[in-house]
């Protein structure tokens, strides 16, 4: 069902970011308190700053809603993938004092967990009332294939000699990919929206 009536290409594309979404989340959340104690923190301060990820992340639960309802969940969902990659590269790269890295570490947050949270909604939002269920379901069983493959991908570049820092940098594919797939389905919906109207006149 979930690949016919025309729902084949929005299955698929939902299925690529909820997986390359979960890819970047888990890639993030793992290596992140590394990253941090290889900058020179203490684990004691890493631990701190981690935290102000998680107050991130229950900020952009309330106000994601509100994005998703006035700019649409595909555009909102897009815009947090691109900002993610953007604080993913300021942790790994750039020179910080802690107050600005866990300031940084908070966007964060908002941005990466948040975008998992707007996936669900944008699912929720693209299938009709029928399919809801099914859809939602299926994209969340994709996406954890992501949570699992993301640290066995982790443990491997480590095996192969890749320093923490740049398997943290590597969420940032996953992102750009996942917002690549979702700025898609825009396009697919504002391209739809004419030959529903069509039909409908019909």
């Amino acid at each position: 069902m979930l690949f016919g009536e025309g729902y084949a290409l929005q299955t698929v594309l939902l299925w690529v970011i909820f997986f390359c979404s979960l890819m970047n989340l888990f890639l993030f959340v793992y290596w992140l308190p590394q990253v941090l104690h290889l900058s020179g923190m203490t684990p004691a301060e890493a631990a701190r700053a981690t935290s102000f990820r998680e107050l991130g992340a229950i900020l952009a639960v309330l106000y994601l809603g509100l994005l998703i309802d006035r700019f649409g969940p595909e555009r909102a969902l897009a815009w947090h993938y691109a900002a993610g990659v953007v604080f993913i590269d300021a942790i790994a790269l750039a020179v910080m004092p802690y107050l600005l890295v866990a300031v940084v570490i908070f966007f964060s947050g908002m941005t990466i967990i948040g975008s998992q949270t707007g996936a669900n909604a944008t699912c929720g939002k693209l299938y009709p009332a029928r399919m809801r269920t099914s859809g939602l379901g299926w994209a969340l069983g994709i996406g954890r294939l992501g949570g699992i493959t993301a640290p066995v991908l982790g443990g491997y570049l480590l095996s192969i000699g890749m320093a923490p820092p740049h398997i943290f940098l590597s969420a940032c594919g996953f992102a750009v990919i996942a917002a690549a797939a979702t700025g898609l389905l825009a396009l697919r919906g504002v391209r739809a929206e004419p030959l529903a109207g069509r039909s409908a006149a019909q």
